[in-house]
């Protein structure tokens, strides 16, 4: 049985103003390259193999396969897939919030859902995701599935039960980096310090 999901939203909960995920990424074409694909017209279905490289306005996305999808709005919806024992991979700007600071929310997972219309992405197995200021991490998230909502800058996540494999003791793990002006000075990424008392639930 999975545990309950614990809902965060990081952002808030340590004080800083909602951030959200760059809205110009709707708008942008998705551009793709890949060993190689098949696409249904009729069907509006893509299914592409190989070394996938997914590029949506700041959105990138890698794996091995995606199946890509459009509605009859146009909304897009992919799967994609890691090669076996490894990581698709994601990576996101975010809306500036301060003068001088670019913020990227960035994870992997063995599988991520990327649903357009709801603007959520699910990470599947191993998944982990962080929060980078100029490409520092700031805070972070692991567990063994996570949801993270662009809309509302929220993240959703669960921990496998012990006995599934790879999923270690099942419990949610993440940091919350420092928020005060005496701790991270304006206009400087505040660094991860590694927690003392949690253990690693997992080795990637």
């Amino acid at each position: 049985m999975k545990r309950p999901i614990l809902a965060l939203a990081i952002a808030c909960a340590a004080g800083a103003a909602p951030v959200h995920a760059e809205r110009a990424d709707r708008d942008k074409p998705l551009n793709y390259e890949a060993n190689s694909g098949e696409c249904d017209d009729l069907k509006q279905v893509c299914v592409l193999v190989g070394d996938v490289v997914l590029v949506k306005g700041t959105i990138r996305a890698t794996g091995q396969r995606v199946e890509i999808r459009k509605d009859p709005e146009g909304y897009i919806f992919g799967v994609l897939e890691a090669a076996p024992g490894k990581l698709a991979t994601f990576r996101q700007r975010r809306d500036v919030s301060k003068p001088g600071i670019e913020e990227y929310i960035d994870g992997h997972g063995e599988r991520i859902e990327y649903d357009e219309k709801a603007e959520t992405m699910k990470l599947l197995g191993r998944a982990r995701i962080r929060l980078l200021e100029n490409d520092v991490q700031r805070d972070e998230l692991r567990g063994d599935a996570i949801t993270y909502d662009q809309r509302n800058s929220k993240y959703f996540v669960t921990g496998g039960a012990p006995k599934d494999p790879g999923s270690g003791d099942g419990r949610v793990r993440g940091t919350i980096g420092p928020r005060s002006p005496a701790a991270t000075p304006p206009g400087s990424p505040a660094p991860l310090a590694p927690s003392r008392e949690l253990a690693n639930p997992r080795r990637d």
